[in-house]
C-alpha cells in the first residue's frame, strides 16, 4: 500500500504494523471472506423467514420450518467458520511462510462441498432433524425424510469437519515448525525465559486453536462414522448418551473456536487503526493456555438435564463455562479496549465494524455464562435464552468481525475508505437492529418462551413480530453495506486497470515463491524413545490384547475395544519405525500432503470398517477373520506412516486424535 493510500485507510502509523501481503494472502482472503459473507446474507434471510413464521405473518408449514431452522444454523456456522478460517490465515501467513496455499484451498473446497451436500439435504431430501443431528432422531423421521437425505447431510456435516481438520493440521504444522514446537508457538518458552521475543500473539491464537480443532474434527468424525455405520447396519446400536455428549463436544467447541479464529485476526487488524501493536503479554500467553482446557471441557452444559449425565462432567463442566471467560475473552476485550485508547484511533467502516464486535462477544459471552449456571440453565437452556446468547456473539461479534474483513480487504484494494454516510448509517442500521432482535429473545427466554418451536404459544407472536421489524432494520443496515462494498470493488478494479496501464502502485508486497518447507522432524527424536515405544507395544500386545480379546466374545464393545487396541499398537510402531534416523531422512517435504491425505482418511476407514456387518460372517472361518485383524493393524500402521510425515507436534496430535477415536467408538457402538 503507497503512502497515500495508507494516509486515507490506515492510522498514520498503521502502515508499519500492516502484515505482508503475498497473492496467496489475498486469494484466501478474498475466497474465504467473499463466501462466508455470501452464506452469512443467505441464512440472514432464511432466519428473518423463520421469525416472520412465528410471527404467524407469513403461511408456511411447520414442516418447512424445521428444515429451514436446520439449513440456518448449519449454513450461518459455515459461513462464520469460513470467513474467520480465511481471516486468521491472512494475518498469520506474513509471519509463518510455511502456512500452504494448496492445503487451506483444499479446506475450503472440503467445507463449500459439505455446504452443498446439507443444501440438498435440506431442500430436496426435506431433512429436518436440526443441525445437530442427534441420534436418533435423522432415522426417525416419521416420513418427513428418506434414509438418503440424512446420510447426505451427515456426509455433509462430516465434510466441514474434514475441511477444518486439514485447516488445523497445517496451521498446527506450520507454527510449531517455525516458532520451536509446541512449547514455542504458545509462548511457553517466553513465559519460561528460553525464548527473548516470544511469537506474536496471532500466532499464539492459532496455535491453540489449531490444536483443539484437531480434537474436536476427531470427536466429529467419530460420530459421523458411527451414524453411518448404523446406516450400513441397521442392527448396530449407538449408545444415545454418549452420541449426544460427542455431538455437543463438536458442536459447541466448534462454534467456540470460532471465535478464537476472530481473535487471532482483530490481533492484527485493530493495531492497523490504533497505530500501536498488540503486544505479548502475560495475561495473555497464560490466558490462551487456561483455554485450550476449558474450551474442552465445557460443552456438557449441554446436557445438565441429562439426568443419567455422570456428575464429575457436569461440575467440570460448570466451572469451565464460567472460567472461561476470564483468560482470553476478558484479557482480549480488556487489552484490545486499552490499545484504543488514547490511541487517535483512525474511524472508518473497517474499524467501526471491529470495535462493535468486541461488544457482541462481551454481551453474548456474559449472556452464555449466566445461561451455563446450573440454577439458571434449569430455566433458560430450553428457551429462546440460547439462540438470543449465540446469536449475540456470532452475528454480533464474529459477524460484524466477518464484515470487518471484507471491508478492510476493499478499503485497501480502493485506496480510500467507505462514504461518510456508510460509515454512520450502516452499523447504526446493524446494531438497532441486530440489538433489538436478539434482546427480543432474551426477553422471551426469561418469560419461558421455548426455542425451537415453529409455533409459539398462545399470545406471545407479539415478540416474534417486533424481532422480526428489527431484523428488517439489520438487513437494511446490511444491504447498505454491501452496497458499498460494491463501490469499493468497482473503485478497487479501476485503480487496478490505472496502475496497470501506468506505473504500479505498490497495494501489496511483490509476490514471493513458496518458501521451501523444512524436513519433518521425527516424532521420536532419540534411539531411546524409539526402544521405549516399541517395548510399550509388543507388552501391551502381550498384557493388554489378550483378555480384551477373550472378553470380545461377550460383548460387540470389547471387540471393538480390540479392533482399536491392534490400530494403537500397529500405529506405535509404524511411528518407531519412521523415526529411525534411516527412515526419517526419506520422510521429505514433498510427502507432507499423502500424509495429511493419510490421517484424515484411514482413521475414517478405521470406524466404517469396524461394522459388524462385515466381519460377523466371518468369525468360523479362520483365514479371512486373521485377514480381517491383519487389515485392522495395515491400517494403523498407515495411519502412524502419515502422522509422521507431518512433523512432531502435528504428527502426534492427529495420531492421538485418530486412535481416540478407534476407542471413544468402541465405547458408544454396540449391536450387529
Amino acid at each position: 500500500m503507497n503512502e497515500m493510500a495508507a494516509a486515507e485507510v490506515l492510522h498514520p502509523l498503521g502502515e508499519q504494523l500492516s502484515p505482508r501481503s503475498s497473492k496467496p494472502q489475498n486469494l484466501v482472503g478474498w475466497l474465504f471472506g467473499g463466501t462466508g459473507l455470501a452464506l452469512f446474507a443467505l441464512m440472514a434471510l432464511v432466519g428473518l423467514v423463520m421469525r416472520l413464521i412465528q410471527a404467524e405473518t407469513i403461511d408456511i408449514t411447520s414442516v418447512w420450518f424445521y428444515r429451514l431452522m436446520t439449513l440456518h444454523a448449519a449454513g450461518m456456522l459455515a459461513g462464520a467458520l469460513l470467513s474467520m478460517m480465511g481471516g486468521l490465515w491472512f494475518v498469520v501467513r506474513a509471519v509463518v511462510p510455511e502456512l500452504n496455499f494448496g492445503r487451506v484451498i483444499a479446506s475450503w473446497a472440503s467445507i463449500i462441498a459439505g455446504v452443498v451436500l446439507v443444501l440438498v439435504a435440506v431442500l430436496i431430501g426435506g431433512f429436518a432433524a436440526g443441525w445437530t443431528f442427534l441420534y436418533p432422531l435423522p432415522f426417525d423421521s416419521s416420513g418427513q425424510w428418506s434414509t438418503w437425505a440424512a446420510v447426505t447431510f451427515i456426509i455433509g456435516m462430516g465434510l466441514v469437519g474434514v475441511g477444518f481438520l486439514i485447516y488445523c493440521i497445517d496451521v498446527l504444522r506450520a507454527t510449531t515448525q517455525t516458532y520451536g514446537g509446541l512449547t514455542g508457538a504458545l509462548a511457553i518458552k517466553w513465559l519460561r525465559g528460553k525464548d527473548p521475543t516470544g511469537p506474536p500473539p496471532q500466532v499464539i491464537a492459532a496455535t491453540a486453536v489449531s490444536l483443539q480443532g484437531i480434537i474436536c474434527s476427531a470427536v466429529g468424525m467419530t460420530i459421523v462414522m458411527a451414524l453411518l455405520d448404523h446406516t450400513v447396519d441397521g442392527d448396530v446400536m449407538l449408545d444415545a448418551l454418549w452420541a449426544k455428549n460427542l455431538t455437543y463436544f463438536f458442536g459447541h467447541t466448534i462454534a467456540n473456536l470460532i471465535i478464537y479464529l476472530a481473535a487471532g485476526m482483530i490481533y492484527v487488524l485493530v493495531p492497523l487503526y490504533a497505530g500501536r501493536q498488540w503486544k505479548l503479554s502475560k495475561p495473555l500467553a497464560i490466558g490462551w493456555l487456561f483455554t485450550i482446557c476449558f474450551v474442552m471441557t465445557a460443552y456438557s452444559h449441554h446436557l445438565y438435564m441429562d439426568f443419567v449425565q455422570p456428575g464429575a462432567p457436569q461440575m467440570i463442566s460448570l466451572v469451565a463455562s464460567s472460567a472461561a471467560a476470564l483468560p482470553v475473552a476478558v484479557v482480549t476485550i480488556y487489552t484490545g479496549m486499552m490499545l484504543i485508547w488514547g490511541s487517535r484511533f483512525r474511524w472508518t467502516l473497517t474499524s467501526i465494524l471491529l470495535y462493535l464486535g468486541f461488544a457482541g462477544w462481551a454481551i453474548g459471552g456474559a449472556g452464555a455464562v449466566l445461561d451455563s449456571l446450573i440454577p439458571i440453565n434449569f430455566k433458560f437452556h430450553n428457551t429462546l435464552w440460547v439462540p438470543a446468547h449465540f446469536h449475540n456473539y456470532l452475528m454480533m461479534g464474529v459477524g460484524l468481525w466477518m464484515m470487518a474483513m471484507v471491508s478492510y480487504l476493499l478499503e485497501r484494494a480502493a485506496g480510500r475508505t467507505a462514504s461518510r454516510r456508510t460509515t454512520i448509517w450502516a452499523p447504526a442500521l446493524m446494531v438497532a437492529g441486530g440489538y433489538g432482535f436478539i434482546f427480543c429473545w432474551y426477553v422471551s427466554g426469561a418469560l419461558g418462551i421455548p426455542r425451537r418451536w415453529a409455533v409459539h404459544p398462545i399470545g406471545t407472536e407479539g415478540y416474534s413480530l417486533v424481532a422480526s421489524i428489527f431484523v428488517v432494520i439489520f438487513l437494511a443496515g446490511f444491504t447498505m453495506l454491501l452496497i458499498e462494498f460494491a463501490s469499493l470493488a468497482r473503485t478497487a478494479l479501476a485503480r487496478r486497470r490505472t496502475a496497470t496501464a501506468e506505473v504500479p502502485l505498490q497495494t501489496e508486497a511483490p509476490a514471493h515463491p513458496e518458501p521451501a518447507p523444512g524436513a519433518p522432524e521425527p516424532m521420536l527424536r532419540s534411539p531411546f524413545g524409539i526402544g521405549v515405544t516399541v517395548g510399550l507395544a509388543v507388552i501391551a500386545s502381550f498384557v493388554l490384547l489378550p483378555p480384551i480379546s477373550d472378553a470380545s466374545i461377550a460383548t460387540i464393545g470389547f471387540h471393538h475395544l480390540a479392533h482399536g487396541v491392534q490400530f494403537f499398537l500397529a500405529a506405535m510402531l509404524a511411528v518407531a519405525l519412521a523415526s529411525t534416523p534411516s527412515i526419517a531422512r526419506r520422510m521429505t517435504p514433498r510427502w507432507t500432503n499423502f500424509g495429511l491425505a493419510i490421517v484424515v482418511l484411514i482413521p475414517a476407514a478405521m470406524l466404517l470398517f469396524m461394522v459388524p456387518a462385515i466381519y460377523s460372517e466371518i468369525d468360523n472361518d479362520n483365514f479371512l477373520h486373521a485377514s480381517y485383524h491383519f487389515g485392522v493393524l495395515l491400517l494403523g500402521f498407515i495411519t502412524g506412516l502419515g502422522a509422521s510425515m507431518l512433523g512432531r507436534v502435528a504428527g502426534w496430535a492427529v495420531l492421538v486424535s485418530s486412535i481416540g477415536m478407534a476407542l471413544m467408538f468402541a465405547a458408544g457402538v454396540t449391536g450387529g
